[in-house]
């Protein structure tokens, strides 16, 4: 290194030399010795070290830069809490900047959209309903093509074009997703650490009426298989969560083809059909795996590569709004099980789904079937991490906490309702509008 150094100053004497008995101008003095000593171009005008200026001036760049930087990492924080319509925390988080900072043109605006739009929210109190569907069908001449399967079909399940107008009908009247989160509030006792749970009302833009959406059984089931489903959810070329279909003729195609994709688009093209961002609760089972991935099958060729997928279509939907809920691993009516069975059940989500999918303190009872309120089954959910416990009651909301836990009766809009329970569904949309016109007949 000494010896580079050296003949770093020897080459440049010998520029000086040369230049001076040259009548070389000074930037040309300073642009060879730059070449010489290998400097070009890091310092002004070419000069060989940087000067007590050039250092000031570099300083003073960099400050600048940070506060940018900080200033603008504000603004983000502000404007994501504004997302939410939680102006007021956005305005304190403004507040809370430096008299300098708080002149800033861009700050100045930000609160001035802020308290705009305060004027605009307005506190929820009334019934939230949820409403929630099981995989649409996407072909209904292959669903409905007079098999064993096409009255549980017909019954208990919704098609892709009824799902999407009944999205339409209920933006129409107001209604907007919110986060099953947003009903409840922590209060934390300080001494004892002891979180309770009281409820709490959601803030919406004024005229809007808040609901919560969940999916049964993202798992596409093998009985699905050449009966006109989504084959499993995957990622796009852009990241995004879509489905695979493969159509009758056997061409495989991805794209909106079940409750996730379509929901998605949904919320794009009409933003304000989500309130903070929310979108639904996807209910995972996991005696088959999970999102159409076989992850139950550890000796499966594909076991490690599917998991990966599973992990990382996780991670996008709760990026983009969507909650995931534990909807048992075997599917087992909870009410009728033993307790060793609810533990078994319990552990096996848990170690097998829960690890792919991530932990959720939601509970989406299969059948809608619940356990007794209090219960040996209760606690063990509970200590499983479960607050939130959805079962079904198809004509009327109930909500309900008791410090520790939440329940709430969702309401199923499959075909079975719309036909013989339409006058239920009236507030939401106008059930004969809705029925797809290829369904079988009931009776």
């Amino acid at each position: 290194m000494k010896r580079t150094i050296t003949v770093g100053i020897v080459a440049a004497m010998a520029v000086m030399c040369a230049c001076t008995l040259g009548g070389c101008s000074r930037a040309q003095i300073n642009r060879q010795i730059a070449e010489a000593i290998g400097t070009t171009g890091m310092y002004e005008n070419d000069e060989p070290v940087e000067t007590p200026k050039m250092k000031s001036q570099r300083e003073l760049r960099e400050r600048e830069k940070k506060k940018e930087e900080k200033l603008l990492a504000t603004l983000a924080q502000a404007d994501e809490h504004a997302e939410r319509l939680d102006y007021g925390k956005a305005m304190e988080i403004l507040n809370s900047i430096s008299e300098e900072e708080a002149r800033d043109e861009r700050v100045v605006q930000a609160k001035v959209k802020y308290q705009q739009k305060r004027a605009d929210v307005e506190v929820y109190t009334g019934e939230v309903p949820h409403i929630f569907f099981h995989s649409l069908i996407v072909d209904t001449e292959q669903a409905f093509d007079g098999d064993n399967m096409e009255e549980g079909y017909n019954y208990w399940m919704t098609t892709t074009e009824e799902f999407w107008k009944i999205l339409e009908n209920m933006y129409e009247r107001g209604y907007a997703l919110v986060d099953i989160h947003d009903l409840v509030q922590e209060i934390v006792d300080e001494e004892t650490g002891e979180v309770t749970l009281i409820q709490d009302y959601p803030t919406v833009p004024k005229g809007k009426k808040p609901f919560i959406l969940s999916l049964d059984d993202v798992n596409y089931y093998d009985y699905m298989k050449n009966d006109g489903f989504a084959k499993r959810l995957v990622l796009d070329e852009n990241g995004e969560v879509k489905n695979l279909y493969i159509d009758a003729d056997g061409n495989e195609l991805i794209g909106n083809y079940d409750a996730i994709p379509l929901l998605d688009e949904f919320v794009r093209q009409h933003p304000d059909f989500s309130i903070g961002g929310a979108k639904g609760i996807v209910g995972e089972t996991g005696y088959e795996g999970a999102f159409g991935y076989r992850t139950n099958e550890k000796d499966s060729k594909t076991y490690e590569e599917d998991c990966k997928t599973v992990k990382a279509i996780a991670k996008r939907l709760r990026e983009t709004g969507w909650q995931i809920a534990s909807h048992s691993y075997s599917h087992s009516d909870f009410k009728e099980l033993t307790d060793n069975e609810t533990l078994e059940d319990i552990t096996s989500w848990k170690h097998e789904v829960e690890e792919l999918v991530g932990e959720t303190d939601i509970f989406i009872y299969p059948y809608g079937s619940e356990v007794e309120y209090p219960s040996q089954k209760l606690e063990l959910l509970k200590q499983a991490g479960f607050r939130f416990f959805c079962g079904v009651w198809g004509t009327k909301e109930f909500f309900y906490i008791n410090g520790d836990y939440v329940r709430q009766s969702r309401r199923n809009f499959d075909g079975y309702n719309l036909y013989h329970n339409g006058e239920y569904q009236k507030e939401f949309f106008d059930p004969k509008t809705i029925l797809d016109p290829s369904r079988p007949a009931f009776e």
